[in-house]
């Protein structure tokens, strides 16, 4: 326990060395992207050949490039967020069609539908909530401020489902994949989640993009949007636990002592990330 909670503490250390700085200096936010993004695509290629599957490396290096040559022409562009998010799409969903058919192409998979999705999956999975988060910040007058409740509402939702659970759980949602999760826990964390999550957007964003309409309704907006930000939250903790028991890991790496890989700590925050860019567009719609 003593291990984990210093891991933890050096974690959000690393983490805050590098999103703090992108307040002052964006293209730190590409940085960590860039080394999350790397280590959790590894994660993930070797979790799947654990479980007898063959993703494609070079196709998911590939999605990898095409989303930072997006960021790249979008910024030579100087266009927003729109633009990026339509190429990004676009592009990444073409090499996503590729790849899925790339394994039966060459012939060298004994179960070429199986291992093209997976590298289809995997290349979605890395690069999609990566792409928004350096998006939002690159792209969003003020996304900075976009990013953060995406970011910490992972952790607040987890902490809070956790003592709600501990006080109230009684009926579990999916033992098979969470045997420790339960119905109270997960709405609590989510009530809680939605209800920081309100007073952030009621402090920072309600003044700092002026927005047009009366502050209760805007709160009620933000409270429904920080609902579905807890929900994608356990939602994706939810995947990482089912890809790990399908593929017979407990963790996805080991270079986090008590914490495992960049993956579990990550897999959360991967399903959040992309709410960013809602909440970014919900404000401009509002401004």
């Amino acid at each position: 326990m003593k291990q984990r909670v210093i891991t933890g503490i050096i974690f959000i250390i690393v983490v805050a060395a590098f999103i703090i700085p992108a307040y002052f200096m964006p293209l730190m936010a590409l940085v960590f992207a860039l080394i999350v993004g790397s280590v959790a695509g590894n994660e993930m290629h070797k979790a799947l050949k654990e479980g007898g599957y063959k993703p494609m490396p070079s196709m998911i290096v590939a999605g990898g490039i095409l989303a930072l040559g997006t960021i790249g022409l979008t910024y030579l562009l100087k266009k927003d967020f729109i633009f990026a998010s339509a190429v990004y799409l676009f592009v990444e969903l073409l090499l996503c069609m590729i790849a899925s058919i790339m394994p039966a192409i060459l012939n060298k998979s004994e179960k070429p539908l199986e291992d093209g999705i997976a590298t289809s999956f995997t290349i979605v999975y890395v690069t999609f909530p990566l792409f928004c988060l350096v998006t939002s910040v690159l792209f969003v007058e003020n996304g900075w401020f976009y990013m953060i409740p995406a970011l910490i509402a992972p952790w607040v939702s987890d902490v809070f489902a956790y003592f709600c659970g501990v006080l109230m759980g009684k009926h579990k949602i999916v033992p098979h994949i969470s045997p420790k999760k339960t119905w109270e826990g997960s709405i609590g964390g989510a009530i809680c989640c939605a209800l920081v999550v309100v007073l952030y957007s009621d402090l920072i964003i309600y003044k700092l993009d002026s927005i047009q309409i009366n502050i209760v309704l805007f709160s009620i907006i933000i409270f429904v949007l920080g609902i579905l930000i807890s929900v994608m939250s356990q939602l994706g903790d939810w995947i990482a636990s089912v890809i790990k028991r399908h593929v017979g890991i407990k963790d996805y790496g080991k270079f986090m002592p008590g914490h495992g890989g960049m993956l579990d700590r990550f897999d959360s925050a991967f399903f959040t990330l992309p709410l960013s860019l809602i909440l970014a567009f919900v404000a401009s719609f509002l401004h």
